[in-house]
């Protein structure tokens, strides 16, 4: 069965690295530049797994990974957070909302295995 993965960063060329990973292996991929449109196509859409960036213009990572988990409680475990920061910040964030992340930079194979872990909605 075909796996929906959104894909959010600010950056096009992690997006389009994200994207050309994902749709090579045959999933369906949207895409969103910040947490707002992310949000939004969250809540029109049901995807099977978020990537998400933290850091964003217009809503961070943080904030939408919060609003959504809000309004569907299911997605809890259906986030990866992708970042490049090693602020405590963010990692507390990421430990106490027991959040799946990699860290920039990352293998590809690393990244299919969490998105082949991920059962379809």
């Amino acid at each position: 069965m075909r796996k929906y993965i959104l894909v959010i960063d600010d950056l096009p060329a992690i997006r389009g690295l994200i994207v050309s990973i994902l749709t090579t292996q045959g999933y369906e991929v949207d895409i969103a530049r910040n947490g707002m449109e992310g949000l939004k196509m969250a809540y029109e859409k049901q995807y099977d797994l978020i990537i998400s960036d933290i850091n964003m213009p217009v809503m961070d990572g943080k904030e939408f990974y919060t609003k959504l988990v809000e309004r569907a409680p299911s997605m809890k475990q259906r986030v990866l957070f992708i970042t490049g920061n090693d602020d405590r910040e963010s990692f507390l964030f990421l430990n106490k909302a027991g959040v799946k992340y990699l860290s920039k930079p990352f293998k590809t194979t690393d990244l299919l295995k969490v998105v082949d872990g991920v059962d379809t909605i």
